[in-house]
């Protein structure tokens, strides 16, 4: 497995993403129409938030008498429109209101994790792809005057493929994804399968290998799976001796376990890892809490 993080797509629109510790995960990808519904949801929200805190400013500064009241809920409303959607998905795990009622979120291209920076570009870049075109069309002669038509040409090209850009591109992905480096995906549901680890014998029980809470809580429900199909592998024979110490190796980097046994018996570390792993998250959901994947806070 290679270390550099990686990024396919199959035809039935489902996308893989493989982080930097090469545990694939799969989600299905976010239809046009799906982003429209949210998005407009969000707008219809974040509209009805600036109204209501402008208003509030107006009366305020109709009652005091001070204008400088007035450009304060000015800036507000401007604070609003460009934090909303910054906000909750830095809050949200990747969604909004919108998104999460259309089960939908935002994540990394490669598998890293949904960093600021990230959330900051893909949003800043809507003033062109969206509020810019919309101004314009709005008012095309306040902008372009009497300029002759080969001079508009250009601009109204460039304003045709900012809106085209979410149907043209072959991962459906506005300017903001590819500057941000994101990707829209429904959110998986995620469900705990069977206990591989369970049909097997482990170890003796005079020599139990047990992990601390700390490295239990590092991965999540769509890891586990992924070691559980890896398990299943390795007892149909189609997962070979290395393939287990790699990502036995991995994990042990990941989660600061120290010693050979990730070398010298992968199968019984993966398969000890896997049971603890399991019987973890299970407790947790006991008491209503969800970790669905390894970015998922704790």
């Amino acid at each position: 497995m290679s270390e550099a993080s990686t990024f396919s797509e199959s035809v039935n629109a489902t996308i893989e993403v493989i982080g930097p510790e090469g545990v694939p995960v799969h989600f299905a990808r976010a239809t046009l129409s799906e982003r429209f519904i949210a998005f407009a949801m969000d707008l219809i929200l974040l509209v009805l938030i600036a109204t209501v805190v402008l208003i509030f400013f107006l009366f305020a500064g109709a009652g005091t008498g001070l204008t400088s009241v007035i450009g304060i809920g000015m800036i507000f409303t401007f604070l609003i429109r460009h934090g909303y959607f910054m906000f909750f998905e830095t809050h949200w795990q990747g969604s909004t209101p919108g998104k999460r009622l259309m089960k939908l979120k935002v994540v990394s291209r490669d598998g890293s994790g949904l960093s600021t920076d990230a959330v900051v570009a893909r949003n800043l870049m809507r003033d062109l792809e969206l509020f810019v075109p919309a101004a314009i069309l709005s008012n095309p002669d306040q902008v372009f005057g009497r300029a002759p038509w080969w001079l508009l040409l250009p601009t109204s090209l460039w304003l045709f493929l900012m809106v085209l850009m979410p149907i043209i591109s072959r991962e459906r992905t506005r300017l903001g994804d590819l500057v941000g480096g994101t990707l829209v995906v429904r959110i998986p549901i995620a469900e705990l399968q069977r206990d591989e680890a369970a049909r097997t014998s482990l170890v003796p029980h005079a020599d139990v290998l047990t992990f601390t809470l700390a490295q239990l809580d590092v991965y999540g429900e769509r890891e586990l799976e992924t070691l559980a199909e890896l398990i299943r592998k390795a007892d149909a024979y189609k997962a070979t001796q290395e393939d287990l110490q790699v990502v036995a190796v991995t994990i042990a980097q990941k989660i600061g376990f120290g010693g050979p046994l990730p070398h010298q018996d992968p199968g019984r570390f993966l398969r000890t890892f896997y049971k603890q792993q399991r019987a973890h998250l299970e407790k947790k959901l006991l008491f209503g809490k969800r970790k669905a994947s390894k970015f998922d806070e704790t």
